[in-house]
């Protein structure tokens, strides 16, 4: 089975390079400076050359912020290319495994979002996602779509590896405490992810559709970064605050925990175990002191 890893370079290219499993696949892996999905073009040369048997979209513009001043580029990261490549998997018969976000809902309702619920991003990030989602769904028959939240991990720019650098500045640090959302270790979700391709690989198909693959539990930003703290043992100064006393270009949903029942029931995968893999990620650290 020949697989294509689209932005290796960005934090989940990354965490799937990294598992030990991933030898095992006969994969091509790509990075942006690699292969610009936005250049059609060269997408559909090396995608008829190297005809995969399945397509990793890890590629994606995620800058939330801003996205709000550069709505073209956003879009045409995460929504027009993903179409285009939807198009390709469709002609080729190729698995298309895609990532969206949590992003994509409002954040009014104080349960847990499941995948019924219908959308309605209120920023240019969510929105190019969510419309990456209809595209593929449109155009393309074997498809995984997973939302995912609050990524973090030992790669790339995401929120774990921010408060720890901020943390060594012995400054204090402010954190938003009435925004809450699903931490989701980027390690987990490449394993989730192989564990699926396992199974298409074995049966020739699995059930196709849109999932959610997010953390557990759901805690606030704040929470999030005392638990980051408590992990390394680091006495900071934290304080929470208002999402109000902390504006940013892009709105965030005050809510946006994915609830992963789906998922389970059906391919038997449970919500990433965020705290484990803030404990991991530590030991791992101080092995490296």
């Amino acid at each position: 089975m020949k697989i294509l890893l689209l932005g290796s370079s960005g934090q989940l290219g990354q965490a799937f390079i990294h598992q030990s499993e991933w030898r095992r696949f006969s994969a091509l892996s790509l990075s942006r400076e690699q292969l610009d999905i936005t250049q059609f073009d060269q997408v559909g040369a090396l995608l008829a050359h190297y005809q995969p048997d399945v397509v990793i979209n890890c590629a994606a513009y995620t800058a939330v912020d801003k996205a709000e001043q550069e709505r073209a580029q956003c879009f045409a990261v995460n929504t027009d290319a993903v179409l285009n490549l939807a198009q390709h998997c469709q002609r080729l018969n190729s698995l298309l495994i895609h990532f969206s976000t949590d992003y994509v809902f409002d954040g009014s309702r104080q349960h847990a979002y499941t995948e019924q619920d219908t959308p309605a991003p209120i920023n240019t990030y969510g929105l190019s996602k969510w419309r990456s989602e209809q595209a593929i769904q449109a155009h393309c028959t074997k498809y995984i779509i997973l939302r995912i939240s609050w990524l973090f991990s030992e790669f790339g720019h995401n929120f774990y590896r921010t408060m720890l650098r901020l943390a060594e500045r012995e400054q204090a640090i402010k954190v938003v405490a009435d925004q809450f959302g699903c931490p989701t270790y980027a390690g987990d979700v490449a394993a989730a992810v192989l564990q699926l391709l396992r199974l298409y690989h074995l049966q020739g198909q699995i059930e196709y559709g849109l999932y959610h693959l997010a953390g557990s539990p759901a805690v606030s930003w704040y929470q999030f970064a005392q638990a980051i703290f408590a992990s390394h043992q680091l006495n900071v100064q934290l304080t929470a605050v208002k999402s109000t006393e902390w504006p940013t270009l892009a709105l965030r949903p005050a809510v946006s925990a994915l609830n992963c029942n789906m998922i389970n029931g059906i391919f038997n995968i449970l919500p990433s175990n965020w705290e484990g893999a803030l404990k991991r990620l530590a030991a791992k650290n101080n092995t490296h002191d």
